[in-house]
């Protein structure tokens, strides 16, 4: 699409011509203007009943505007954002999931069969640090299912009632983190065992000990307020058998 100005005058260019804008930009005329047309050829090159990429539908939202340009040209768009969506499999279980999706996806048809949705789409991937199965693509046209088959082998869906696309494999990459997290923390947790069981044991102990000095402590203080022939049968035979003996002792020096 040409424009009557230089795109890098209105907004940032990096050195592969891609440039990243967020729903917080600092509007301007000129980027209103590369925004409101892309757009509106986006619509219509995909039948669609209204626009939905224009300053109004972007600005103050947390989506992003990726968007390839060349001089006066710019060359496609590219708009993604989270999305609350409710997901139904062949069970009828629904799901509750919040994807990154792609929302709006077109390259101007002078520059189609050039690579330049690639460049684009690759460009997305990397700033937002994710795998295409992981989005989900809202009502994604022949085009862009044969783009991802052809690229990412992405085909299998479900068709949903809200019509965005989200692939089989979404799922099946979520459940093995899933799979992973568990078996993270039962390693976690068994490890920690062995140290709990340690401190529990030095508890034990240590209730023992204290129990002890009560007890002797106890002891001490009964011995103590008894008088001194308060004593047990056994001290009693003792002194019994003692005294007798001193006794004989001396009957036996006197003969």
């Amino acid at each position: 699409m040409q424009f009557n100005f230089l795109i890098s005058k209105c907004m940032s260019v990096n050195e592969n011509g891609m440039t990243i804008l967020n729903g917080s930009q600092q509007r301007n005329p000129q980027l209103d203007e590369v925004i409101t047309t892309m757009g509106e050829a986006s619509a219509k090159a995909q039948n669609l009943k209204q626009v939905i990429t224009s300053p109004s539908r972007f600005y103050q939202t947390d989506q992003k505007l990726y968007i390839k340009s060349e001089g006066k040209q710019c060359l496609g768009i590219l708009k993604v954002g989270k999305k609350n969506l409710f997901h139904r499999d062949l069970n009828g279980l629904v799901r509750e999931i919040q994807p990154l999706c792609v929302l709006d996806f077109y390259v101007h048809e002078s520059m189609q069969r050039r690579g330049i949705g690639k460049e684009l789409f690759e460009e997305m991937l990397r700033c937002e640090i994710i795998c295409p199965e992981k989005l989900a693509y809202d009502r994604p046209s022949p085009k862009l299912l044969g783009f991802l088959k052809k690229h990412y082998h992405l085909s299998n869906y479900i068709p949903q009632n809200n019509n965005f696309v989200i692939f089989s494999q979404y799922f099946e990459n979520r459940q093995q983190i899933v799979n992973q997290q568990l078996a993270s923390q039962n390693s976690q947790s068994q490890n920690a065992s062995t140290p709990q069981k340690i401190e529990q044991l030095g508890t034990l102990m240590s209730q023992m000990s204290i129990q002890s000095t009560q007890s002797k402590n106890q002891q001490q203080q009964y011995s103590k307020s008894q008088t001194p022939w308060a004593t047990d049968q056994k001290s009693q035979q003792n002194m019994y058998e003692t005294t007798t003996g001193l006794m004989s002792a001396q009957i036996q020096k006197k003969r």
